[in-house]
């Protein structure tokens, strides 16, 4: 499971923007997890960041429809006018916000929207603020586009909760935006939208831009939803961005259909970039998701209401480990426990821990160190009860006996 960086050849010279660039740590767990499995071992997964939910019918069948219809060529490379305005729509009904059509980029994931407005808006020389615990992603997209990632830890005595002012010691005249998520991978912490207010406002002092990734605002246990910086737009329109998918909330991660709303030229860039990259987001895949958007809302209601149950029993497990301590996360799909109490010369760090978690336990979880906190590691409550249960208790388990080994 080791997180090997990218191998040169000792023929042809990769670029240096590569040559530190590592896999997904979340991607190497799933690899090594995937492998034990293909060997005949029985292997309880709390790796993968997604739902393991069908994707919900009536989305299934417009996907089937398009095929049959031959909606199968190219789009306009920044998505299809009607999806575009069934998010336009669902924001404007949610939040308020009025974008138009050329203020919002269609694109395969929310991840390429976040690359793609890394390439149009970074470049060598600016920085850009990372909350930590962040999304593995985040930092080497920043570092990809040429710009420097700038972290601002965010503690475990907050909840993970960011607030505005562990931001303003951070920035610099080189700043060239602040990257948040909420809710957020890998704590499941949400922030409040007396924060979120705070953060656009001193986007707006210091001219910077505020990229919000709310992939999972859908998954808050905290009212309907979690505050979207969209809600903001009408006010502070050129400092503010926001990221999404139907990835998560309709479980259609295989799907890859994201996008980004923020200002035109913002936009206009990304799909530029877009042009270059991929053209437009897979057809087949657009028409999916107006059906999502604009279809039966059931299936996520169901979801969430699952994902409760599930995060509710596993952190009464958890907590049953000596040892663990962990708080119980407002949105997402993830714990993020600590455990340091477990640390020691024969289990050094994170990474160290999810290895001995998938040999001694045969349960993979992620290494809190792919987060940027150390001492951690992240759990995906995203699969059955049954299998939380066993996991945890294999996990329980395995740690008692290294806490003999650490002694």
């Amino acid at each position: 499971m080791s997180e090997a960086k990218t191998e040169q050849s000792s023929a042809i010279k990769l670029s240096r923007r590569v040559q530190n660039l590592e896999i997904s740590p979340t991607t190497a767990v799933m690899q090594e997890a995937n492998r034990l499995k293909r060997e005949g071992v029985e292997v309880i997964d709390f790796g993968p960041g997604e739902p393991d939910f069908a994707t919900p019918e009536n989305i299934k069948q417009a996907g089937h429809r398009a095929i049959d219809q031959n909606f199968t060529k190219y789009t306009e490379v920044a998505g299809i006018p009607a999806l575009k305005q069934a998010v336009a729509d669902r924001y404007r009904q949610r939040w308020g916000a009025e974008f138009q059509s050329s203020e919002i980029i269609l694109c395969a994931g929310g991840k390429q929207a976040l690359f793609n407005l890394a390439l149009a808006l970074f470049e060598p020389g600016d920085e850009v603020v990372i909350p930590a615990p962040y999304w593995v992603t985040f930092p080497e997209q920043v570092r990809l586009a040429g710009a420097r990632p700038v972290f601002v830890d965010v503690p475990e005595r907050e909840r993970f909760i960011l607030k505005a002012d562990m931001i303003q010691p951070a920035l610099t005249e080189s700043t060239r935006a602040v990257i948040i998520c909420s809710p957020n991978n890998p704590t499941g912490a949400v922030i409040p939208e007396a924060e979120i207010r705070k953060l656009a406002e001193l986007a707006r002092s210091r001219n910077l831009m505020l990229i919000s990734d709310e992939t999972y605002e859908r998954f808050c246990y905290r009212g309907d939803q979690a505050f979207s910086a969209a809600a903001l737009w009408n006010e502070a329109r050129e400092n503010v961005m926001v990221v999404s998918a139907v990835s998560k909330t309709y479980s259609m991660t295989g799907w890859r259909l994201g996008y980004a709303l923020g200002p035109k030229a913002e936009i206009s860039a990304a799909a530029n970039i877009q042009s270059h990259a991929t053209s437009n987001p897979v057809s087949i895949s657009q028409m999916a998701a107006l059906e999502a958007l604009m279809g039966d809302q059931n299936s996520v209601q169901q979801m969430k209401s699952e994902y409760r149950k599930r995060r509710d029993f596993a952190h009464a497990e958890l907590l049953k480990i000596p040892g663990i301590t962990c708080d119980l996360p407002d949105g997402a799909f993830y714990f993020f426990p600590n455990v340091r109490k477990f640390l020691g010369p024969r289990i050094p760090d994170s990474v160290a821990m999810a290895k001995f978690l998938l040999q001694q336990a045969r349960v993979a979880v992620v290494p809190g160190s792919a987060f940027g906190a150390e001492g951690y590691v992240r759990i995906s409550y995203a699969t059955s009860i049954e299998n939380l249960a066993e996991g945890i208790r294999r996990m329980g388990e395995a740690l008692s006996n290294s806490l003999t080994l650490t002694a």
